[in-house]
């Protein structure tokens, strides 16, 4: 059941035959499995800890970003054998965008492993190659839905593209009116229904002459959200939790009028610290993740968010970190 906001929780159910609560949680935290060891895994250690979950991550090496700071086993994600090794020894699984396929999920199912998102709903991922490149903005809804079938969204999130890829995002989308923010979040929750979503997912669209299309589906967290860690009440990382494990799912609500995000691409002989002595001082509001992933040219390796009121200020201040700690500026 929706509520009246696009944006609101929808009413939780009664969580009182909760499967995954009463068979893990009323004696113990659960184990959560992450596929994958990427700066997607990573960014879900924070929440992880403050709710007592136990995460691990599938890693091809120990330099892997997650694997830094996560227990970790090392296996190939590819391999439906070492894949079921790392699953068996948690309470449920989930996986990073892009680190399995379909007929991987298919055989964790067939093996009465709890994998979120399902296969059914990894088949629908669509992506904008499929669906043409002549666009005249493009925006993102996040939303999270519970096995129970509870659902939210973000607000509207404007997608920052530099050759082909996502440089950075600005919420709440500042080019849409409120009747096509409140249009986009509908087709967003209808889609998470329609496909059983049980985590995350995020509906990039189009809007062309004041008519939304659905451009490309991705069903984990992704960067379209980075800005939820610091700019709502619960992240999409905190909220992938919450809804793969069953929980009520938290407040997706702005914490400040605007939220900026912007990617830090890796150059030769990038120092990814000391940039911190300049940009700490000159805008004490920013806030960094560091990936800790090899910096290499071309190769993103953190983002950085700012919250506030004044978004042209926001945009100023992100884009000008964001060069600085990439090495296109030096002041």
């Amino acid at each position: 059941m929706r509520t009246s906001s696009a944006y609101a929780t929808s009413l939780a159910p009664n969580f009182g035959a909760n499967v995954i609560y009463d068979e893990i949680v009323r004696n113990r935290f659960p184990v959560v499995g992450i596929i994958g060891a990427g700066s997607l895994a990573r960014l879900h250690l924070a929440p992880a800890i403050a709710l007592g979950v136990d995460l691990r991550v599938l890693a091809t090496s120990k330099d892997d970003s997650a694997a830094q700071v996560c227990n970790y086993v090392i296996g190939d994600r590819n391999n439906l054998s070492h894949v079921l090794d790392f699953a068996r020894q948690c309470d449920l699984v989930t996986y990073e965008d892009g680190a399995v396929g379909p007929s991987i999920v298919k055989g964790l199912e067939a093996e009465g492993i709890r994998v979120y998102p399902r296969s059914s709903t990894l088949s629908q991922s669509r992506d904008r190659e499929q669906l043409g490149s002549d666009l005249d903005l493009i925006f993102a809804v996040t939303v999270a839905r519970s096995a129970h079938g509870q659902t939210c969204t973000w607000s509207p999130t404007q997608v920052i593209m530099s050759d082909g890829n996502i440089v950075g995002t600005v919420t709440p989308a500042p080019l849409i009116t409120s009747e096509v923010s409140a249009s986009a979040a509908e087709i967003a929750l209808t889609l998470a229904d329609r496909f059983g979503l049980v985590g995350v997912m995020t509906v990039e669209m189009i809007c062309k002459g004041g008519l939304l299309s659905p451009h490309k589906l991705v069903m984990q967290p992704e960067i379209y959200g980075h800005w939820s860690i610091e700019g709502s009440v619960t992240s999409q990382y905190e909220q992938h939790l919450r809804a793969i494990l069953d929980l009520p799912l938290g407040d997706p609500s702005m914490v400040a009028p605007y939220a900026v995000m912007g990617t830090v691409i890796g150059r030769d002989k990038s120092d990814m610290y000391r940039p911190y002595l300049h940009l700490m001082a000159r805008n004490p509001e920013l806030k960094f993740h560091q990936y800790m992933n090899e910096v290499a040219p071309g190769e993103v390796v953190g983002h950085l968010t700012a919250v506030g009121d004044d978004l042209v200020h926001l945009q100023e201040i992100i884009e000008h970190a964001c060069s600085y700690m990439s090495g296109e500026i030096d002041e």
